[in-house]
Parts: C-alpha cells; sequence; structure tokens
C-alpha cells in the first residue's frame, strides 16, 4: 500500500477541493495586462480565456456523480484533555488559527482569491452534434497569468479545465487532438476543476471565458501549538500523526466530468512535515502540517508529541517535558471542499483546590498579566511561569471587572470584558467567583470576613489549608497535579502579597498607581506590598448586602461594592506567624470623572477554570475575541 509523507516545506497550500461546476462567462472583456497566449490562429473563431480566481465561498457542495455525499456540516469538537505536565485541547474545527499565516476564520472567505501567476491548467473542450452528443475536439495547456486566444469552429460546446494548483503538468490531455480518458488524479494535490453550466455558443463572433476554479477535496490542516502554555517550542518535538487509509482520491471522467473515489493510502506526518508559522525562524508557538484527501466517512487520526521544551517568559529558562507524551485519537470527517483543522493546542494545567457546588475549584499556577509587542500580540493575555514575587504592576494590576491593566473597567456592560475569558483558549479561563474564593478564606461571608480581620489582630486564626511563606500565602495543591517539572511556586497555590495599588491621576485612560494608603488621619502612611495578596472575585455586592449597607453607612458613600481575596500572615503578641485568608469587600465609584467607567482599586487576577467552557459549540474559535 501506498505510503504518504508529505514534504510541507515545499508544498504549503492551506485549501480544500470544491465542488465540479462553477464558471463565469462574460458578454465583454475586463481590461488585463496579462500576456496573451494565442493558440494556432486558423481563421477560426477565438476563445479569449482568462482565470478569474479560486472560489473560496462554495463549500459542502456534492461533486457529480460522487460516491460519498459531502453535504455534511462539519461542526466543531474540540474538548480539553487534562493531564499531569499539560492539558490538551483536541478536536476539529473549520476556524483557521489568526497567526499572520493562519487568518481567524469566523464565516466565509473573500469570494475570489487569486491563482499564482505560474499555476499551470488543462482546458479540454467538446462540441454538440446534430444528436445532442458532444465529441471531443480540443485541449489547451496554460497558466493562470497568460490570457489565452484558443480557435475553434463555429458551434456549441461544453468545457472543462482542470489544475493541481502548481506548477505541475497534469498527466492527460496536453496534445490538443489527444482524446482524454479517464484518469486517477494524484494523491494528496490539491486538484482544482471548473466547468461548464451551459453550452458556450462560438458564431462568428470572439467569446470571453472566464475561469473561476473550485476545490473539490478536503484540505486538513493539522496545527500543533503551545498558546495556552504562554511559550514557544525551542526546537522540534516529536510529532507523529497517522491514521490508516486516510488518503483518498478520484477518477475523473473527462466526458461528463464525473468523479468517483479510488486510491487509498496512508496518513504518516512526522515532525519535518511541519513547519512553523508563528513567529516564521524562530521559537515557534505554532507549528502546521497539511494532507489532502476526498471526502470520506469518519476516520480516526492518532497524534502523539513527546519531547517538548519551551522558552519561558524570562527568555532564558527552558522548561523540558522530556518523555512526558501526548496521545490523541481524534475523529474527523474529511468534508469536500472544506478547510478543516484538526488541533492540538498544549495549555498550562490547573491546580485543584477546594470545591463549590461539588465539583473541583481548578486555579491557575500564578496570576494573569497582559502584555503585548512581537509574538505577544497574538495571545497577550498570560499566567506567569515561575508565579514571581513582585510582577511588573503595569501588566498584571486590575481594576474590579476591567480586562486591560491601569484601566478602569467601562459602565456599559456590553463592553465588559473579562480577562481571564481572553486567555487561550477562548472562554476556558474566568476570573473566580466570590464562593470560589471563599474556599481560601476562614469565614463564610464577607461579613465574617471584616470581623476576623479585626479580632485577629489580637488572637490570629489560621485559615485551615493555608500556610505562611516569606512574602506569600499558599495552600496544597490537590493530588494528580503534582510534577517536578514545575518549581515549588506553580506546584503549590501561592499567592505573593503584591499588594493593592490605588488610583491617583488618569491620564489617557491610564491610571497611575500608588501602593501606600494614609491611615490616622494621614499620619501614618503603610505599603502594601509585602503585606497583602490581594485577588478579585468577579461578584459585586448587591444592594441590600449587610456588608455593602455597613460600608455605605461608615463613608457616606451611596454606591456599590465587590468582593476580593486578602491572603496575609499575622503573628499574635504571643505565638507564630499564621497564615489567613479572608474575603473582603470595597467600594466602587460608578460612572467616576464622568467618564462612564467603574473606579475601584487595583489587584491581581487569578483565573480558575470555566466549568461551562464548551469547545464544541457551534461557532466557537479557541483564538481570544481581543
Amino acid at each position: 500500500m501506498k505510503k504518504i509523507n508529505n514534504n510541507l516545506a515545499n508544498k504549503f497550500a492551506l485549501a480544500a477541493f470544491l465542488a465540479l461546476g462553477t464558471l463565469a462567462v462574460t458578454t465583454s472583456c475586463n481590461k488585463n495586462d496579462n500576456p496573451t497566449e494565442e493558440i494556432a490562429p486558423d481563421g477560426k473563431n477565438q476563445v479569449i480565456v482568462r482565470i478569474a480566481g479560486l472560489n473560496e465561498t462554495s463549500e459542502n457542495i456534492s461533486t457529480k456523480a460522487s460516491n460519498t455525499s459531502s453535504t455534511k456540516t462539519s461542526e466543531n469538537s474540540l474538548k480539553l484533555v487534562e493531564g499531569d505536565e499539560f492539558d490538551v485541547l483536541v478536536g476539529v474545527t473549520n476556524n483557521s488559527s489568526s497567526s499572520s499565516s493562519l487568518k481567524a476564520s469566523t464565516g466565509l472567505r473573500a469570494a475570489t482569491t487569486p491563482l499564482s501567476p505560474s499555476t499551470t491548467y488543462s482546458i479540454y473542450f467538446y462540441k454538440k452534434n446534430p444528436d445532442n452528443s458532444y465529441s471531443f475536439v480540443k485541449s489547451v495547456p496554460l497558466t493562470a497569468a497568460t490570457v489565452g486566444t484558443i480557435d475553434l469552429e463555429n458551434g456549441s460546446y461544453k468545457w472543462l479545465a482542470v489544475s493541481y494548483n502548481n506548477t505541475d503538468v497534469l498527466p492527460i490531455g496536453t496534445t490538443a487532438t489527444t482524446v482524454p480518458s479517464n484518469t486517477t488524479l494524484d494523491l494528496n494535490k490539491d486538484v482544482l476543476i471548473a466547468s461548464s453550466t451551459s453550452d458556450l455558443v462560438i458564431n462568428s463572433n470572439s467569446v470571453p471565458l472566464n475561469i473561476t476554479f473550485n476545490r473539490v477535496f478536503s484540505t486538513v490542516t493539522v496545527e500543533v501549538n503551545t498558546l495556552g502554555m504562554f511559550a514557544p517550542m525551542t526546537a522540534n518535538p516529536t510529532i507523529s500523526v497517522t491514521s490508516a487509509n486516510a488518503i483518498k482520491t478520484k477518477t475523473i471522467d473527462f466526458s461528463t466530468g464525473n468523479l468517483s473515489l479510488t486510491n487509498v493510502a496512508n496518513l504518516s506526518l512526522s515532525q519535518a512535515n511541519f513547519i512553523d508559522v508563528s513567529p516564521v525562524g524562530t521559537d515557534a508557538y505554532q507549528k502546521i502540517a497539511t494532507f489532502k484527501t476526498a471526502e470520506q466517512p469518519e476516520l480516526t487520526v492518532n497524534a502523539q508529541i513527546s519531547q517538548l521544551s519551551l522558552r519561558l517568559d524570562d527568555n532564558t529558562t527552558i522548561r523540558n517535558f522530556g518523555t512526558s507524551t501526548s496521545n490523541q485519537n481524534i475523529k474527523i470527517t474529511p468534508l469536500g471542499g472544506k478547510n478543516q483543522r484538526l488541533l492540538v493546542g498544549l495549555a498550562e494545567s490547573a491546580l485543584n483546590y477546594g470545591t463549590v457546588g461539588g465539583g473541583a475549584v481548578q486555579w491557575g499556577r500564578s496570576n494573569l498579566y497582559y502584555r503585548t509587542g512581537g509574538a505577544l500580540n497574538t495571545t497577550p493575555y498570560r499566567f506567569y511561569h515561575t508565579n514571581p514575587s513582585q510582577p511588573n504592576v503595569n501588566e498584571s494590576f486590575f481594576s474590579f471587572k476591567g480586562h486591560l491593566p491601569r484601566t478602569f473597567a467601562s459602565t456599559v456592560v456590553a463592553n465588559q470584558k473579562d480577562p481571564c475569558a481572553l486567555v487561550y483558549p477562548a472562554g476556558l479561563w474566568k476570573t473566580p467567583t466570590s464562593n470560589e474564593i471563599g474556599v481560601l478564606t476562614s469565614n463564610n461571608g464577607v461579613v465574617d470576613g471584616l470581623l476576623t480581620n479585626i479580632v485577629g489582630l489580637l488572637v490570629p486564626s489560621s485559615t485551615p489549608g493555608a500556610a505562611p511563606g516569606d512574602g506569600y500565602i499558599e495552600y496544597p495543591a490537590g493530588t494528580g497535579v503534582q510534577s517536578n517539572i514545575y518549581p515549588q511556586a506553580t506546584n503549590r497555590l501561592r499567592f505573593y502579597k503584591n499588594g493593592t495599588a490605588y488610583a491617583t491621576t488618569v491620564l489617557s485612560g491610564l491610571v497611575n498607581l500608588n501602593f501606600e494608603y494614609a491611615q490616622l488621619g494621614g499620619l501614618v502612611t503603610t505599603d502594601t506590598r509585602g503585606n497583602t495578596a490581594s485577588i478579585w472575585s468577579s461578584d459585586q455586592l448587591l444592594t441590600g448586602d449587610p456588608l455593602l449597607s455597613l460600608l455605605q453607612g461608615l463613608s457616606g458613600a451611596a454606591s456599590v461594592g465587590a468582593t476580593s481575596y486578602v491572603g496575609s500572615s499575622r503573628t499574635a503578641v504571643f505565638g507564630t506567624a499564621r497564615a489567613v485568608g479572608t474575603k473582603a469587600a470595597g467600594l466602587l465609584n460608578i460612572n467616576a470623572l464622568g467618564l462612564g467607567v467603574i473606579a475601584s482599586d487595583f489587584m491581581n487576577v487569578r483565573c480558575t477554570r470555566n466549568a461551562s467552557w464548551n469547545g464544541s459549540a457551534a461557532g466557537y474559535n479557541p483564538m481570544p475575541a481581543l
């Protein structure tokens, strides 16, 4: 059995065959600067042939006489497979990635795209006989950049054009008078076909023929990425993508244009077949390979990845996952005319601690930050790789419900975005709820938390499970997530005491931050850095909440509030240091400064997994809509 092993460095085309039967015949010639190739002028009337382009909108159209229907609609089938060292987003989606080479696709693309000028094709003409049958009269090889002038006698004609969408010469009908026979199309080629839907009538006149090609087969792009691990691959990991009898082609009947399913070959891709697409020529977040096949029933593709190494966010440290292997079986139904993506997206695994509503709370290993520039522009929302103490305040301090650091959130709910939901893959993470941060505290609510803060000054009570550290408070992560690959700071649920920032001035939408607050009428100032770990929840205090009423009474403000987590270490008059986690609440200034924003303090954000995430939802795109 023949085995296919692509060399994609020379054959990179993200496309799939579409159906037979699209053309555009106009009544006048469009202006065209392409060279003209005259085909043996002999006093007959001329057909002036131009390539209009490649139809990129027609999808899921059955080919003529195809023995396998391609009218089925392909849905997303993405799922998350959890592991110890990393999780894997696997499945099939019709959306392309949004790197420079793989543009995000949430709908149909441009109606027509040009072919490469050097693309070769052949066109075949059949003349109508008095008995309404057709006889082959001529075939002509041309290139996409050439305007062909082909001489034909008066009469009615049907025609057929075929291309491999490259410079390959078709092994069929290259001699003008050779009657083309049924021919098996090459395996794993990007065949383009166009044909007449009505007769081309020549009657002592020149007839313009503008050809728009369609694709017939499916092009499956296999993408391996580390976008969800926030780090590029430093070298080619060991990749194996295989499937028995996955590559199929068709035989074409040139007299009718009918296609019938035929030859079969095994799929076999290795790391040598993958090319870097984001970025190109350096450490890559994304690698892709492609294969092409006729539409067929569901098949199973096995994808294995091992020997993974990543360059961390300090641009120096290499994290090597060694023999840790992802071995995934992915089901895909190749559809005629579809650009489909078989995705293997590696994502950082979560830490399990606490339960809410009967389910485990899954935490990010470190705080969220936002950074742009270069390759970071694709996925600017990230988690720190080593969970450092005192990270850059400009990129990791967010306002309540704000999705950009040092920026207040809009009062318009439709304009608010959850910054955690903007981490790749989109929607997998979210800002924790008040109930979720409650698993880190020794109290059941913010009122209890206020009392704990006051009483704890004299007799601090440790929060169950919490332990103090040098500048941090931490909790033991759940079983099954520990790994020697990750440092201690990211293998336990650790919150560094990065403090709370307070807004001073606002300039061009950015807020200047101050980490000191005044006490005793301004006589004493305290720097929150090194004293408290402050983490936002997503929940507001609603009207009628007891704590909100208390805060409003103390401040005289009529506003709303928001809950957060505050972690600290305290030492009683006699005793050792103890770790205390509490819920806290603060007032919000709605429509601050008349700018339509919500003024709040600025805190870190530690994301949790979104239990309602559904990668198989219709239209889901793992690339966040920034």
